[in-house]
């Protein structure tokens, strides 16, 4: 063989050899992108967690509050802010049983009058409180939330100030089931932990049961109802009625309660303060219009047989979605024998609802 068919052969040996280098680089395919789905069968705002069929729903505020005086407490003059974060987390899901749902809101307040350092140690000018954390599956509830007894025929006035005279727990550890019939009508039973006891359980221990109730009717134009609540550790209850209404741009309701003892209070007939509570009963009305889309007006009054009377006006100006404006202005007066005096509060809040 002469040189140039030599050339030739070692060519194409090298040609040979570099293709099948070639072949044997093969780029990895980029793995699928899995985007965030919408989930629409819970409501507005959820999102299925990647990978999963677990619903997610995230959301919070952000609130900055000026006031001055304080409507709960008598010479309490001066100006007083507070800056509020609360954060919402919310789970759902599909299971044979329903819907297993999860709630969580987490609240901090930064309120610079109280920033003491206690000695030195603990600055608390930052409160940090776990509002809500409930697990519900089958109309089922267990976890920490407010009082049924309290929420469930809703709560009084859409008023800062509306629990002056004060109608129901917050922030309770519960069991609870809820019954909705779908038309209207629902019920719930709950036994409830309010951290007391009656002296038979030496040290922390609870009680536990406070025992709650309710029924209502609510077809989004009118609601009526009515909540019960026994105090374990009291030996003390209390009942509520309310009835409202919805007409078009105009709201109102009245709500009252009766107290087993009216010399005493308890979980279910809070103290109004310095030691004293509803008396016998307690009533609270309230009204609400919308003006438009953007501006509303809310009023309330409540009164008790212990001769407190209160008095809370607002209006809530929305001028971009999810922002909020809202002057305030409540009077309280208490006119028994513990105590004879009277207060004024004027607030302004801004608020960012996400």
């Amino acid at each position: 063989m002469n040189r140039n068919g030599i050339f030739c052969c070692a060519g194409a040996l090298v040609l040979a050899s570099g293709a099948h280098g070639a072949d044997a680089i093969v780029a990895a395919e980029p793995e699928p992108m899995d985007y965030v789905r919408v989930c629409d069968a819970f409501g507005i705002g959820y999102f299925y967690i990647p990978g999963t069929e677990t619903c997610l729903k995230v959301g919070g505020r952000v609130r900055f509050d000026a006031v001055y005086g304080d409507a709960s407490a008598p010479d309490a003059d001066g100006t007083y802010t507070n800056t509020r974060v609360e954060l919402y987390l919310s789970t759902a899901s599909d299971t044979e049983y329903g819907a297993l749902k999860t709630n969580i809101t987490a609240r901090f307040d930064y309120d610079p009058h109280n920033d003491d350092d206690n000695g030195g140690n603990f600055p608390d000018a930052t409160r940090t409180r776990l509002m809500v954390a409930t697990i519900e599956l089958g109309g089922f509830t267990a976890g920490l939330q407010n009082s049924l007894y309290e929420s469930f025929i809703d709560y009084a006035g859409n008023v800062e100030n509306d629990d002056i005279i004060n109608y129901g727990p917050s922030e309770v550890p519960m069991l609870a089931y809820t019954y909705n019939a779908g038309n209207g009508f629902s019920a719930f039973i709950a036994l409830e932990d309010d951290g007391q006891n009656d002296d038979d359980v030496p040290g922390g221990a609870s009680d536990w049961v406070n025992v709650a109730g309710g029924v209502k009717f609510d077809n989004d134009r009118w609601l009526v109802g009515l909540t019960a609540g026994y105090d374990e550790s009291a030996e003390e209850g209390a009942i509520k009625v309310r009835v409202g209404g919805t007409f078009d741009a105009f709201s109102a309701f009245v709500m009252a309660g009766w107290n087993s003892d009216g010399d005493s209070f308890h979980s279910y007939a809070p103290e109004i303060t310095d030691g004293f509570g509803w008396g016998d009963w307690a009533i609270w009305a309230g009204a609400a219009y919308k003006f438009t889309d953007k501006l509303a007006a809310n009023t309330q009054l409540a009164y008790s047989d212990s001769d407190v009377l209160s008095v809370v006006a607002n209006l809530q100006w929305t001028p971009v979605s999810g922002f909020l404006i809202q002057p305030e202005l409540a009077y309280t007066k208490w006119d028994n024998s513990t105590l004879d005096d009277d207060a004024w509060s004027g607030m302004l809040r801004f608020q960012r609802t996400f």
